[in-house]
């Protein structure tokens, strides 16, 4: 609840003039790019930011389940949208909800980043525990200089550009959308879209604007979809390195 209340201050320093006693001006493209991308980077950074803490810990440097599931539970339990996991070095894992799970994580192109003691941000996978399309948040678990372990959260992405949507409030004609370094959608204002690559979808010409986008850290871009034309404004996020857009559609072709 802090998180929205906080990102709805600044959404309306984005789009109101402090001290006008005019009305204000409707927003921009821009000024909605900025609000989702920072709402969508503050909810990340936030839970990297618990994890560190909750990593630091006694229970959780301990490596032992027990120790450190009601601590895990806890924080799982005060922020809706994601699971808590931990994992150890041979990729066998625990979640809050199930305890220990019958299948590991050292097949997920990740895991070899956090065993080498580095965070990971925003990596796209289907849960394993939850079968949610998720982005990933984690870091490693040090003892001294070794690690001994990782503790992690799938946020479900569903759940977030819902989040997202009650945030932005857009009118229709107007979208958001999100994508990976890879060209996979992270987040849309239809959620189906999850996980989809825009350039597989048909339109040679959105599929054109989707690679300039990948190859340009941030401008504009206009396509052709759903029997219209789209202009979309974009930008590189610092966190996740996620393309976060916002699309509006022009007059519908005949």
């Amino acid at each position: 609840m802090k998180r929205l209340l906080l990102v709805g201050v600044l959404f309306t320093l984005l789009v109101v003039v402090p001290g006008c006693a005019q009305k204000a001006p409707a927003p921009t493209g821009t000024s909605i790019l900025s609000a989702f991308m920072s709402y969508t980077d503050l909810r990340i950074t936030s839970v990297r930011q618990s994890l560190e803490i909750l990593a630091s810990t006694s229970e959780v440097k301990s490596g032992k389940w027990d120790t450190m599931k009601n601590l895990l539970a806890g924080y799982e339990a005060s922020d809706g949208g994601l699971i808590v996991w931990y994992v150890r070095p041979d990729g066998t894992y625990f979640t809050v909800e199930k305890g220990l799970m019958d299948v590991t994580l050292s097949d997920r192109d990740y895991f070899p980043d956090l065993m080498a003691g580095r965070a990971v941000t925003g990596a796209l996978v289907v849960s394993k525990a939850t079968g949610q399309r998720s982005a990933v948040v984690a870091v490693p678990v040090k003892k001294g200089e070794a690690v001994v372990g990782a503790i992690g959260a799938s946020l479900f992405l569903d759940k977030l550009s819902e989040q997202v949507d009650a945030v932005l409030a857009l009118e229709p004609g107007t979208s958001y959308f999100a994508l990976s370094p890879d060209g996979l959608t992270t987040l849309h204002r239809t959620v189906d879209r999850h996980f989809l690559d825009p350039r597989e979808l048909g339109s040679e010409s959105l599929k054109t604007a989707v690679e300039e986008m990948l190859a340009v850290a941030e401008g504009e871009v206009t396509y052709e979809f759903d029997n219209a034309t789209k202009t979309a404004v974009y930008r590189t996020s610092p966190v996740t390195q996620w393309r976060f857009a916002i699309a509006v559609g022009g007059a519908a072709k005949k």
